[in-house]
């Protein structure tokens, strides 16, 4: 098993995942899809999961944000968030039906696809009013108003009162990217997981969207965990990487670490590979 990585500064954990395993319960069959996964995230860092397709990097966001099924999934191990007080909380300690509540309010999260993760049925200003209503129910509905329309400066989004009351179809992909990384920022969080949120976009919008996710960080002083297969992505946005292959993790560090001298095999053919799509070479391949 792989020994937990902790950076060298002075920085506060803020989560830690220890011997993190998930099993699936299937018609009396179990299946162990992740594996003895521990990683120790800093107050401030921005770390990546990465590996090809069914490498488990979803899966273990899935466990991390409390968004696997109980019924059918058997997760062991420790996921501890620091609370204000300094003490941990390990969210497999909570009822399962609290434990949403409880990730809302330490995780922000933008998913795959975000762009398809507005209600195509509902205007703006209803599901971005109650994302809101979610985290601040003191607010009067003028004043909920009033808040939505300073955000949308705050992202970006043009149109004020004429957008909120569009529905997301009538919207640019762009836009709705923004609007939903909004809504995802509306929690007080201060841990962002962005999940592959750049796969459904063309290069420009890929480019503008993790420039606006790197602005977001700087402003806001958020602690990043980014899930993608890109390396090339990973490598411009996060300062520490974990590999994983099968379920398990091959190999973690720091960015520059595992891009200029990783030791696994398997991360050195995945870093090959980026190089080759990025048209440069690397020094393992100078060697």
């Amino acid at each position: 098993m792989m020994n937990m990585i902790e950076s060298s500064n002075e920085r506060n954990p803020v989560l830690k995942i220890c011997n993190l395993s998930v099993t699936i319960k299937n018609d009396g069959r179990r299946f162990k899809i992740i594996e003895d996964v521990s990683f120790c995230v800093r107050e401030g860092e921005r770390w990546a999961i990465a590996g090809e397709s069914g490498a488990g990097k979803s899966m273990t966001i899935k466990a991390i944000t409390a968004l696997l099924p109980e019924g059918s999934t058997e997760i062991t191990g420790e996921i501890l968030f620091r609370m204000p007080d300094g003490s941990w909380q390990d969210l497999l300690q909570i009822p399962y039906r609290q434990r949403h509540r409880f990730v809302a309010q330490q995780i922000a999260i933008i998913f795959q696809d975000a762009i398809h993760a507005l209600n195509p049925n509902e205007r703006i200003l209803k599901q971005w009013g109650d994302t809101v209503s979610l985290h601040r129910p003191e607010l009067a509905e003028a004043e909920r108003k009033a808040h939505l329309l300073e955000r949308m400066e705050i992202f970006g989004v043009r149109g004020g009162e004429r957008t909120l009351e569009l529905f997301p179809d009538q919207l640019s992909g762009g836009m709705r990217q923004r609007i939903a990384i909004a809504m995802a920022l509306e929690s007080p969080a201060k841990i962002l997981i962005a999940d592959e949120p750049t796969t459904s976009l063309d290069a420009i919008s890929q480019r503008n969207t993790i420039t606006f996710i790197q602005e977001l960080l700087e402003r806001n002083n958020l602690t990043l965990l980014f899930i993608s297969h890109n390396l090339a992505i990973l490598q411009a946005v996060c300062d520490h990487i974990i590999i994983m292959k099968d379920g398990r993790i091959v190999e973690q560090g720091t960015t520059q670490a595992l891009f200029f001298d990783a030791k696994e095999q398997y991360t050195q053919e995945l870093v090959r590979e980026t190089m080759k799509i990025m048209g440069t070479g690397s020094r393992q391949d100078e060697s």
